[in-house]
């Protein structure tokens, strides 16, 4: 029986894969997508509300840790190499990818951010009001100029101590400091949305969302694209090959593997990867040609580098005043619950490049002082973790890292994946800079922390390349956007120069990284590319 040739077929199933997938479909192509893992069941293969003590033994014996995660529990293992300075990379197999555990954070990119950008913040803004709609975000107005307000649900208000921490902020601000303190914005539903996903019911299990009130590429816009009836949809099929038609210099198609061995092919008009930044980059690598003898749409040599990510480190304090208070009222969504922001947006600081902000949480979760901040045993030892756990705010910073030459993806020579791919090397090392950034940060949280009332908990004994944290999930820059063919992969539409009709549908195109978290201008870039995708595609530019 001959094969279908699809309109498009998207490759990877998260944030911007995702979207991709609706607006593709809505817009009545007929499309492919492609998901090297399974479809998961949220609160059924997640998210189960079920007490540690309860399946602990059945965990350990498992090889798995004692609390359930999904991340922890589903993460690919040895699948890149590292290089340099412990650098990591998250790799979620799963229809929603990374989406499934993301805390939904979701933030814009402000005007200052796009300077170093060939778009404007103006030309993305449209798209961020679609994706915050369709998403359902909750949030504050807080007027803040680089961290423009969006289309907001009903927002959640901090939790007590993350209130003395603002309150720290304030008494600052008023001696002339330049720093601003919000509540979170993320997208979870806390009023009805046409999604018809349930209201958030405040568990604080965020990253594994039992409701499915959090959005994921897998509650979302991947339903409403098998609604059209526009969507063949491959999971536990990993792409091992992307076909090209030599006569055309243009993609024809895939091949992909089932975890069995079993082999197959997907053609295709266009082609979208939304892999991942090391992922996707990966895939272009390993497709060597002879018209691509560096990997496919890399005719610039671009093709892994400009790699960056956010890092960071944590300072905790304590406010005494509320060690005593009720534990029940903290009702939230996840740790991180509000946000110091707005440091050196228009006033660099002298020491270090960029700028960073503060991921700050509070709560009752008492595993994060067992064993780090408090010592002993018996009761007097459980009154301590209630006591310091009531009143504690963690404050982890969030920086980028500069792009550099040191930081890039190439392949491993060496070692290959099991389906005899060569693996992904992910280069890092922090520069003067970072760490520059790092002691800043340490500081600064520790004043606001005793400027608010409080007392220090635990923060790093000392700065270091070693000390730093790199957020594997973070990872952007591989495929960079640009005008200019020479030293970027992709134009303005996410539409590679080398090759017209394939097309980067993920956080790799980024140009520049600003301290914000990706994951809302990911998916407002790729549904802006999807537009532009369409329009090509309708006007006969792709074949």
């Amino acid at each position: 029986m001959k094969q279908p040739v699809f309109d498009v077929c998207v490759v990877g199933s998260g944030p911007g894969g995702g979207i991709a997938t609706y607006v593709l479909t809505k817009a009545g192509l007929k499309v492919a997508l492609v998901e090297a893992g399974p479809a998961l069941r949220a609160g059924i293969d997640y998210g189960t509300h079920r007490w540690p003590y309860e399946v602990r033994n059945e965990r350990l014996r498992a090889g798995l840790p004692p609390i359930p995660n999904l991340f922890t529990d589903r993460r690919e293992k040895d699948h890149f190499t590292p290089v340099g300075n412990r650098p990591d990379h998250g790799w979620l197999k799963a229809l929603g990818g990374r989406s499934l555990c993301w805390a939904g954070h979701s933030l814009r990119f402000g005007p200052l951010d796009f300077k170093q950008w060939p778009i404007s913040y103006e030309e993305v803004a449209p798209y961020y009001s679609r994706a915050e709609r369709f998403m359902g975000v909750y949030g504050y107005k807080d007027g803040l100029e680089n961290l423009p307000d969006g289309e907001f649900l009903k927002p959640v208000p901090m939790r007590c101590p993350e209130m003395l921490l603002k309150r720290g902020v304030q008494r600052l601000k008023a001696k002339g400091r330049r720093m601003e303190f919000i509540a979170q914005r993320k997208a979870m539903l806390t009023e009805d949305h046409p999604s018809k996903r349930a209201r958030c019911h405040f568990c604080g299990q965020c990253t594994g969302c039992c409701v499915d009130a959090k959005y994921t590429s897998a509650n979302t816009p991947i339903p409403m694209a098998l609604a059209t009836g526009n969507l063949t949809l491959f999971t536990e099929a990993m792409m091992t090959r992307i076909l090209m038609d030599e006569s055309t210099q243009r993609v024809s198609g895939i091949e992909y593997t089932t975890p069995k061995g079993a082999q197959d092919r997907i053609q295709t008009r266009v082609l979208v990867l939304a892999c991942s930044a090391v992922e996707t980059a990966r895939q272009l690598l390993l497709n060597q040609t002879r018209e691509f003898s560096q990997g496919l749409a890399n005719r610039s040599g671009q093709v892994g580098r400009n790699l960056t990510s956010h890092f960071g480190l944590t300072v905790m304090g304590f406010f005494p005043e509320l060690g005593h208070r009720d534990a029940s009222n903290d009702d939230g969504t996840n740790y991180y619950h509000s946000l110091l922001t707005g440091l050196y947006w228009d006033r660099p600081n002298p020491n270090f490049e960029g700028t960073y902000q503060v991921q700050c949480g509070s709560g009752m979760q008492p595993w994060r002082l067992a064993g780090r901040i408090v010592d002993g045993f018996g009761s007097d030892y459980k009154r301590q973790i209630k006591e310091k756990s009531i009143g504690h705010a963690g404050m982890n910073m969030q920086g980028t890292t500069l792009i550099s030459p040191k930081k890039f993806v190439d392949l491993d020579a060496q070692r290959k994946d099991s389906y005899g791919l060569k693996l992904p090397r992910v280069h890092l090392h922090f520069e003067p800079s970072d760490i520059a950034m790092a002691q800043d940060m340490v500081e600064t949280c520790q004043e606001i922390i005793l400027t608010g009332g409080g007392e220090i908990l635990s923060k790093p004994d000392k700065v270091t390349a070693d000390s730093l944290q790199i957020d594997y999930n973070h990872w952007v820059g591989t495929t960079r956007m640009g005008t200019d063919p020479k030293t970027s992969v992709v134009n303005t539409s996410g539409q590679c120069h080398d090759i017209p009709n394939l097309f980067v549908g993920d956080a790799s195109v980024f140009p520049e990284n600003p301290e914000k978290n990706p994951t809302l201008t990911n998916i407002a870039l790729s549904w802006r590319m999807s537009d532009r995708l369409v329009e090509k595609y309708r006007q006969g530019e792709l074949g």
